[in-house]
């Protein structure tokens, strides 16, 4: 079904008082009574709803409670509850002489059905005395013989029910990733039929607050079909979902970098698939108290992230849905993660970092009017043959290539952009600060980079911009010194400061990890440094251009392939023809069309790689156990 057929967000004026009106006599018709009951009788749907939560509400009312008392006697406080009619008042009935409030007096074992303010009864379990703990429920009963989803008297108490699960008085607004499952759910999305009405309130809820653009943002995004539908993957995990920002995803389709960001929500998936043993019809029990506890951790390489899970795992916080055969299986492969375990939060943090190597190579091509590519096809599109070539050849022989691009991109993206590193804290070390910091200001002029950015373009036989002055490098880009941040070998890097854009004072360790030394290097880390996290977040983003061996897609073409000929002439020779694009802070000529003396000043170029032919190059990815992708 197309985009428009699913927005579609018209409804008459009439077909809106239509189903009011009959919402409205079914709960009057349906209501029976409030009454008091204990806490212990009310039990709430599991669902995407209750898994997804990260209980944050629940702190919060915790906090409210101790502060102003549990008021519970407000209508707006009441929990909403359905009892079938042939439980009444047989099986459940008020208990007479009961007061002004009636208590519901229940057979044993009786729970009922409650369909709002789950938050506020967890909240209100831990802040009553067990004798007191006691609730005002509003009971409606409902008929549940002979279902038929045909008939309208049902569909308008699924409708009705639908309403008492879908209010949010005292969770607030509901979160971004309840919000954007349930439009899924509701525009069809998700393989379920359409539902325009409930669409719509939900369409509306995402708007509610004044000036908001999500709404705009959010159809946007469902404009592009494979994002979408790669993130729409990751909803079989609730958990992950409290980590979700709709007002990011503008900036996430702009970015133009559907491979890296598939990739980096593919080791998502991947990466909880693989903590419940492949069987992904688990992966719906996994909650969002587990999730924010897990995520960043690497347990297999951090001996303080492993204490801390094996705590929190005896205390019964992880995985709590799993059976106890399934928690200990659990536990043994959570100990093998020797990566920051990936969520949507990290995602939304780390796109940050990915969003500066972006700026470098969206210079390298011009975005064409009449339809949009991704950064990877505009590079790929560059690649200087005499003979055509197509896209599907290019991302198979040309990968490493392209990831070499991006690794330069990341290593000194910050240097070459207008983009800022995160402040360090003032009470950290002011003295490394100070060094790093002078380290970053008497680094290399932006052009004298750039400069060597396009010589290693070029040394690969792809297009690159010319500068005015055909000037090439002439200062050699200094060798990152060997370093790594924390220096104490006892410390490590915070788990909170673990993803997004790194902090002002790992400058050098930073340029140090993302060498192509460093990155082919086999050696295992034994603690969560600020390297190791630049390696890994380089490798979640461009895992696609890996393989298992670590060694990147490419390498040499058919002999005999008639498509392309003098393959390993052309990835030598460095020639510039084509278009030129304008670069942030460089004069570009864009008529030049001739031999640039920058081909020549490749042997320059940082740690030579520019003069290797891509079949030649070494792998750029350091080696892990256990494969991640």
């Amino acid at each position: 079904m197309g985009f428009s057929q699913h927005l579609d967000l018209s409804l008459s004026q009439s077909e809106v008082e239509h189903w009011e009106r009959k919402l409205y006599d079914y709960r009057e018709n349906h209501f029976k009574l409030s009454a008091r009951v204990h806490l212990s009788h009310l039990v709430f749907e599991t669902g995407f709803r209750r898994r997804m939560d990260g209980r944050q509400n629940v702190r919060r009312l915790k906090k409210l409670m101790k502060i102003q008392g549990c008021q519970r006697l407000m209508r707006e406080n009441h929990v909403p509850v359905t009892v079938p009619k042939a439980h009444w008042p047989d099986r459940v009935r008020p208990r007479s002489g009961s007061g002004s409030i009636p208590s519901l007096e229940m057979e044993l074992g009786y729970r009922l059905c409650a369909y709002d303010h789950e938050n506020l009864i967890t909240a209100a379990r831990n802040a009553l005395d067990y004798d007191d703990q006691w609730w005002i429920v509003d009971v409606y009963l409902t008929d549940h013989e002979g279902y038929d989803p045909s008939d309208e008297t049902e569909s308008v108490r699924d409708k009705f029910v639908q309403s008492l699960k879908e209010r949010y008085l005292n969770d607030s607004r509901p979160p971004d990733g309840l919000i954007y499952e349930r439009i899924n759910f509701y525009e069809g999305y998700l393989n379920t039929p359409r539902d325009p009405l409930a669409a719509n309130k939900w369409w509306a809820v995402l708007e509610a607050v004044a000036g908001s653009k999500k709404g705009k943002y959010l159809k946007q995004f469902f404009k592009h079909e494979t994002l979408h539908q790669k993130l729409n993957s990751l909803l079989v995990i609730p958990g992950l979902w409290e980590g979700m920002r709709i007002g990011l995803l503008h900036k996430v389709t702009a970015m133009h970098c559907d491979e890296p960001i598939g990739c980096y929500w593919g080791l998502i998936f991947s990466t909880f698939s693989r903590l419940v043993g492949g069987r992904d019809e688990l992966l719906p029990l996994v909650d969002g108290v587990t999730v924010e506890l897990i995520q960043s951790r690497v347990p297999k390489i951090s001996n303080k992230d492993l204490r801390f899970l094996e705590d929190n795992m005896k205390k019964g916080r992880l995985f709590p849905n799993f059976s106890e055969e399934d928690q200990q299986e659990i536990w043994a492969r959570l100990t093998e993660i020797d990566y920051p375990i990936p969520t949507l939060k990290t995602f939304f943090k780390d796109r940050l970092y990915l969003e500066v190597a972006q700026c470098v190579m969206k210079r390298l091509f011009v975005q064409p009017r009449s339809e949009k590519i991704t950064i990877d096809q505009g590079v790929y599109g560059k690649y200087d043959t005499p003979v055509p070539v197509s896209m599907a050849l290019r991302q198979q022989w040309l990968g490493n290539d392209v990831l070499e691009f991006w690794r330069f991109s990341f290593q000194y993206g910050f240097e070459m952009t207008n983009h800022q590193r995160l402040k360090w804290s003032k009470d950290g070390e002011p003295e490394d600060m100070f060094d790093q910091q002078s380290s970053e200001s008497s680094f290399l002029p932006r052009q004298e980079i750039w400069r060597h950015f396009f010589a290693l373009v070029r040394a690969r036989a792809f297009q690159a911009p010319v500068p005015n002055d055909s000037s090439f490098a002439t200062v050699e880009l200094p060798s990152p010194r060997p370093c790594e941040y924390p220096e104490d070998i006892s410390e490590e890097i915070d788990v909170a400061k673990r993803c997004g854009k790194p902090y002002s004072n790992t400058v050098e360790a930073d340029r140090f990890a993302l060498s192509a030394e460093s990155l082919q290097q086999s050696q295992i880390p034994v603690r969560v440094t600020a390297g190791f996290l630049r390696q890994s977040v380089f490798k979640a983003f461009f895992g696609y251009l890996g393989n298992s061996n670590g060694q990147t897609h490419g390498g040499d073409p058919p002999e005999n392939n008639t498509d392309i000929q003098n393959y390993g002439e052309q990835l030598n020779r460095g020639a510039v023809v084509g278009n030129a694009t304008a670069t942030q802070d460089m004069d570009v000529d864009s008529g030049s069309v001739t031999e640039s003396p920058l081909a020549a000043s490749t042997a320059l170029t940082h740690n030579a790689v520019v003069v290797a032919p891509a079949a030649d190059q070494p792998p750029s990815f350091y080696v892990m156990k256990n494969n991640q992708l």
